[in-house]
């Protein structure tokens, strides 16, 4: 027994432990997984479960939809279906994965690639219902789109219902652009073609496909995810979903480097180069560059006897990998007429190519199809600008088996009520009913914050991808970010005050870019000695409704923090070079290192300043003669600490920050090295949202906010 005993304590470990490693988790949304077992267990509860899966299927945590099925007693797991590159995604592409028996689970998984892409009746015979969990790329060719609607097919055919798990487009969901894949190109997808960059999830994909395919269809919706996120914004960490996207960058430059395969305009390294024989590398990069394509660069580099480009994306938010695939291809192909057969892509595409026609021209030929396709996905949209709330499972019965039914109404905050009179959505649209959520099962714990509710624009309507509040005048959590707080406002407003040091510089540009998305305002606490040159920047942020203000002129403690004379001459150097250029004078202003500082003692005068009687005391006593009003803070991402820190460290040290807080000041910085801060941006927004933070900038009549570090 003492020998054994060893033996039963480390598998009491690893039953404790979660699959995938720790149980640390910075997402700022929850998954479609996630959902069904936290919110709509009763959806499975009972059944025999066939899942599609493969190792991209996890919860926000890191654990298999396999293993949450296998450790649910009330659900029974019979079959498993792998898509192409098998159900670990190890096999390569285009190789055939066959049917096995699985060793461990003893239940089957079916190939449903190469000679079975759709399920058989067969293969359903065991199972009362087909649930889909597979993280897509955001690209039409995607082979998992195939995969949804052959397994779609199938399950309308034998009548099975299908569930489908919600996940995010990790390229965002705001840019549809690229020529309409046309069949045979896009193998077995049913309805319309799709253009390159579909702008949906795989849950709106089904719900798109299911208007010609009539299958039982329910989509379990992710909860706090909204249309402009990219997938960097969740707070999820990447997992692959083939040995060709190992990770984000290649998912970014696959529809802008890889709609060349199978002709001599070939991708490399995983999709972040460019190139083939005959090309003029500088040429090709002076061609790609000239264009002006958002959010991207092109750097000229040859790879043995190729030349190409090698893609550098810069804003990950304005990039468009559809548009800039057509750019690569057609400017190649003028480069070397020979790469570029009449097949491959659309024949239409592949025609225009081959024709010699500028990118500009081929953009132009489906431009109507393009703007046709973006009004008819309006009605199966299921994200807006505001946090999903997810209120029941989106149902889409079969026309022959259901009335046609208004859309999912977002469960309303405590407190609301539901706004009455929905409009009634039009009679050819699968649609689900409108009753009472259903209460969560005694399933595992449900995330213990939960966005702002919020109601998705009704199907068939006029879709501006901004969903509307459940009440009328909105709960502190649903306000619009930015504005400002009314007299009226709740007793318990939580405000967030967003504040950036050290620029400006190219990253304060993609830091606006980013509050101008999300409809967010800031501070910005200027470094004098960085505006020549920058005055545009902060033009714009004085613009944009942002505040600028004062962090002395040259940021050098030596100089500043030496005695009263050199702080003031110092800050009032850099104020005056804010306000030549923005022509606002700055009101409020931050001590570099904070107005509690002990790094000042350290180069403040010793004739002077002691221990006892430092610098640090006499210029706040000054500063408050001549009426300064100064910020620091109570939240920092912490990256002030290094330049290595990365963007979900720094989500990571907000959210272990944010307790309870009514007021939060939260430090950042914007300086050229700061590109991470950039990238975490979206993400902390997100966050606090979900906390029910509104946004402001600061303002020299608010003392409270004044000292709160």
């Amino acid at each position: 027994m003492k020998k054994l005993l060893p033996l039963l304590i480390l598998a009491l470990i690893l039953t404790i432990i979660p699959p995938g490693g720790s149980s640390a988790n910075t997402a700022v949304i929850q998954l479609g997984s996630d959902v069904l077992f936290n919110q709509f267990h009763h959806v499975i509860q009972g059944k025999k479960v066939g899942l599609v899966t493969n190792q991209t299927g996890v919860n926000s945590q890191g654990i298999s939809t396999i293993d949450m099925l296998r450790r649910d007693r009330t659900v029974t797991l019979t079959a498993l279906y792998a898509p192409e590159q098998g159900l670990d995604g190890k096999t390569p592409a285009g190789q055939q994965t066959s049917t096995y028996f699985h060793p461990v689970y003893s239940i089957p998984v079916y190939s449903l690639y190469g000679s079975t892409p759709i399920p058989t009746k067969e293969m359903l015979s065991n199972i009362d219902v087909l649930v889909v969990d597979l993280q897509d790329i955001g690209s039409a060719t995607s082979p998992y789109i195939s995969t949804l609607t052959a397994c779609m097919t199938a399950a309308k055919q034998f009548g099975k219902p299908l569930i489908v798990l919600d996940r995010p487009n990790p390229v965002g969901g705001t840019i549809v652009d690229g020529p309409l894949l046309e069949a045979p190109h896009r193998s077995f997808i049913e309805g319309a073609p799709l253009p390159l960059a579909h702008g949906m999830t795989i849950g709106e994909l089904a719900r798109f496909f299911n208007r010609s395919i009539n299958a039982d269809l329910t989509v379990i919706p992710m909860q706090g995810y909204t249309r402009q996120m990219l997938y960097q914004d969740t707070g999820l960490p990447w997992i692959p979903s083939s040995p060709e996207t190992p990770d984000l960058a290649a998912v970014f430059g696959y529809m802008a480097t890889g709609q060349g395969e199978g002709t001599g305009i070939t991708p490399a390294d995983n999709f972040t180069w460019i190139g083939g024989e005959g090309i003029d590398s500088d040429a090709y990069a002076d061609l790609l560059n000239g264009a002006l394509l958002p959010g991207v660069m092109f750097l000229p580099q040859d790879k043995e006897t190729r030349g190409g480009v090698r893609l550098h994306i810069i804003d990950p938010y304005r990039f468009n990998p559809a548009k800039t695939g057509i750019y690569t291809l057609a400017y190649a192909s003028q480069l070397n007429h020979d790469l570029v057969p009449k097949s491959g892509l659309t024949s239409s595409v592949s025609q225009h190519l081959a024709q010699g026609l500028s990118p500009q021209a081929i953009e132009s030929t489906y431009a109507d199809k393009l703007a046709a396709f973006r009004e008819q996905r309006k009605a199966f949209l299921i994200y807006g600008d505001q946090p999903y709330e997810p209120a029941e499972p989106i149902r889409s019965k079969p026309a022959s088996d259901a009335q046609p039914q208004q859309p999912p109404v977002s469960k309303p905050a405590q407190g609301q009520q539901a706004p009455a009179n929905q409009p009634q959505a039009p009679v050819n649209q699968p649609q689900a009913p409108v009753s009472q959520p259903q209460a969560p099962s005694k399933k595992p714990v449900p995330p213990t914050e939960k966005p702002a509710a919020v109601t998705p624009a009704p199907a068939g309507a006029e879709q501006t991808g901004t969903q509307t509040p459940t009440t009328n005048p909105p709960a502190p959590s649903t306000a619009v970010p930015g504005t400002q707080p009314t007299e009226s406002k709740p007793p318990q407003d939580k405000v967030a005050y967003l504040t950036f040091d050290d620029g400006p510089s190219p990253v304060t540009s993609q830091i606006l870019d980013i509050l101008k998305q999300h409809q967010v305002k800031a501070t910005f606490f200027v470094v004098g000695k960085n505006v020549p040159g920058r005055e545009a920047v902060l033009k714009r942020a004085i613009a944009e409704g942002h505040v600028v203000g004062g962090h002395t002129y040259s940021h050098d403690y030596r100089l500043i923090y030496k005695d009263i004379a050199s702080f003031f001459a110092d800050l009032e150097k850099g104020n005056q070079l804010i306000e030549k250029a923005t022509g606002v004078k700055p009101t409020v202003f931050r001590y570099p290192g904070g107005s509690t500082n002990t790094v000042s003692k350290k180069y403040q005068n010793p004739n002077v300043y002691n221990n006892s009687h430092t610098v640090m005391q006499d210029i706040k006593a000054e500063a408050a003669k001549r009426g300064y009003v100064f910020i620091d803070w109570n939240i920092s991402n912490g990256d002030a600490s290094s330049n290595h820190y990365t963007p979900e460290s720094a989500l990571a040290n907000v959210k272990s920050q944010v307790k309870h807080q009514r007021e939060i000041v939260v430090l950042m910085h914007d300086a050229s090295t700061k590109a991470a801060t950039a990238q975490s941006l979206p993400a902390v927004i997100q966050y606090l949202k979900q906390q029910g933070y509104r946004f402001d900038v600061i303002r020299p009549d608010k003392p409270t906010v004044a000292n709160v570090k």
